[in-house]
């Protein structure tokens, strides 16, 4: 794809507004800093947007996509690039999308794709990344290994639309075949096909017999809706299922939010993105990703966290593992609930893989998959277009 302009030895260096995310956001900002932009780093607000007509920026940088930020860039004529990395998000499917100063970089090739072939021409495929200086700056003292554990999960329990809203009121029928749908998502897939299973029969049950307002948007249609929101409810499921069994066999640790009281007894709290939850992948023996089903082809920030911390991981399979790392040499995928069980009982056993493992998946993450690299392949794919050039998906898929 080539090189971005080296900003820093630039005498007119771009300028960049980058809004303030939960995460992610202020790792972009570092690389960006280091890649010699201007930044200037701000809260999502009203003000700070309609401030974009006085500020006029290079340009504008969001993690997900937004709708009016996307209106005024266009109005502006600013080159506006949205780094989406949640599944769903469903602001992607607004018809903004499609604007032409609008440029929106998708961790899941597989969306990406498929806005594409409906018609959407500025979306591409960029994985999520690693900031390791960040990393390497956080002490560990002595007393923190108390945070040691066998093995790890962190991640959030969170109940799903359908569990809240639609399921109590839905008739046997109904709601049979939604738990049939759910359960087909036990196969694994290469496509997430749940919506070529959903008709407007079933759509109409749900709206009639729950009162939920189902619908789509303009590239999103209500059987694609749908599907994601029975996708939640089978993950919500597998987690509790797959950790179930793990603490069952295992000295096991899982830190999120609260809802994983009601469900395990191995719930250690809430840990912190940036302060406790690197230490918790640095001293676990084993920690686990359990990407959500409704994701196709990506992988989600917790796989780039475990291995940027040097940490031991075992992850479920997305086709971006064959694209980004080698199996059993950067990480290590499990295939079902029993190969799990079987990978860890291994792996607690064998300690100088496991060691090897994550030492090489840290030095895989260092080469190829830092926020600096990621930020030059987006940058180099929007001078491309506004030059007028072909540009593919990714470099992961031409």
């Amino acid at each position: 794809m080539g090189t971005i302009q080296d900003q820093s030895t630039n005498n007119t260096a771009a300028s960049i507004i980058v809004f303030e995310a939960s995460v992610v956001s202020q790792d972009c900002v570092d690389a960006l800093q280091t890649l010699g932009f201007l930044v200037t780093y701000l809260p999502f607000t009203e003000t700070n947007v309609m401030n974009l007509m006085t500020a006029r920026p290079d340009y504008v940088l969001t993690v997900n996509f937004n709708r009016y930020i996307s209106e005024a860039c266009e109005l502006l004529k600013i080159p506006y690039l949205a780094w989406v990395i949640d599944t769903p998000c469903y602001p992607i499917y607004d018809k903004a999308i499609n604007h032409s100063y609008s440029f929106t970089f998708i961790y899941d090739a597989a969306v990406a794709q498929r806005l594409r072939s409906n018609g959407v021409s500025q979306v591409y495929h960029l994985p999520v990344a690693a900031n390791l200086e960040r990393i390497d700056k956080l002490p560990l003292r002595n007393e923190e290994t108390s945070l040691s554990s066998d093995i790890s999960f962190v991640a959030n329990l969170t109940k799903t639309e359908y569990r809240i809203w639609i399921k109590p009121s839905l008739s046997e029928k109904t709601m049979d075949r939604c738990a049939g749908l759910i359960k087909s998502l036990e196969q694994p897939s290469a496509n997430f096909i749940l919506a070529e299973q959903i008709d407007d029969d079933l759509i109409n049950a749900i709206k009639q017999e729950s009162g939920y307002k189902l619908s789509g948007d303009y590239y999103l249609s209500t059987a694609e809706k749908l599907a994601y929101l029975l996708g939640r409810e089978h993950s919500w499921q597998e987690r509790i299922s797959l950790i179930s069994r793990i603490e069952e066999r295992f000295s096991a640790c899982v830190y999120g939010n609260a809802e994983w009281q009601d469900h395990i007894n191995c719930y250690a709290g809430y840990a912190d993105h940036f302060s406790l939850m690197p230490k918790i992948f640095r001293q676990s023996k084993i920690n686990i990703n359990l990407s959500r089903s409704f994701v196709e082809y990506g992988l989600p920030m917790r796989v780039f966290d475990v291995l940027s911390c040097g940490g031991f991981l075992v992850t479920n399979h997305k086709n971006d593992i064959n694209k980004l790392f080698v199996d059993g040499k950067d990480l290590v995928v499990f295939r079902d609930s029993q190969d799990l069980i079987e990978v860890c009982e291994y792996y607690l056993q064998h300690e100088s893989e496991r060691r090897a493992i994550a030492e090489q998946g840290y030095s895989t993450l260092a080469e190829n998959h830092t926020f600096q690299q990621r930020m030059i392949d987006m940058f180099t794919t929007v001078q491309s277009e506004l030059r007028g050039e072909p540009v593919p998906l990714s470099r992961w898929y031409p």
